[in-house]
């Protein structure tokens, strides 16, 4: 049976954590439009299941959607322990820029359908992505001095601040026409 985009990635949610080491297992996440985002430090170094049902193709990533600077850095970190990281995760996966600023490691799998046994194998697959990324990303963020995490309150501020730029943006541009 096909399941909802949203019922197939609360399923791949709940198959992580059993998944994972126990020092992982305590997560944050959130599911934004059609993916699923998991992290530990900040949002915008987050793990990410997104299924794409038009090509019948599922990513499992770890994407760095921060200002350009610190994407690159981690990009480069990744990129010297490229062997340490198909050793662990196999050949399949690819490290690129996604954009212009973004950077993401994945890979992807195949799918007719949405359903349980495919959310427990992304799930699997997911959990052997952060059991072998998230404590690289932990010595690298300690080695670079880079902070704790933002506060929730400095978190919301900030998409809120985000929102207000954009519609001021927005609103300027159709005053501009």
């Amino acid at each position: 049976m096909s399941l909802r985009t949203r019922d197939f990635l609360l399923l791949v949610r709940d198959g992580l954590s059993p998944r994972l080491p126990s020092e992982l297992a305590d997560f944050q996440y959130r599911i934004m439009w059609n993916n699923l985002q998991v992290y530990y430090w900040r949002p915008r170094v987050h793990f990410e299941v997104w299924p794409q049902q038009a090509r019948g193709l599922i990513e499992i990533g770890l994407h760095f959607e921060g200002p350009p600077d610190e994407n690159y850095r981690w990009g480069e970190l990744l990129a010297e322990r490229a062997l340490e990281v198909q050793a662990a995760l196999g050949s399949g996966v690819e490290l690129e820029e996604w954009t212009s600023s973004w950077v993401r490691l994945h890979q992807t799998l195949a799918f007719a359908d949405l359903d349980v046994g495919l959310a427990q194998t992304t799930a699997e697959k997911l959990g052997a992505m952060i059991a072998a990324l998230q404590p690289i990303l932990e010595e690298e963020r300690q080695a670079l001095g880079l902070a704790e995490a933002l506060e929730p309150e400095e978190a919301v501020r900030s998409r809120s601040d985000r929102r207000e730029r954009h519609w001021r943006k927005r609103k300027s541009q159709t005053a501009a026409r």
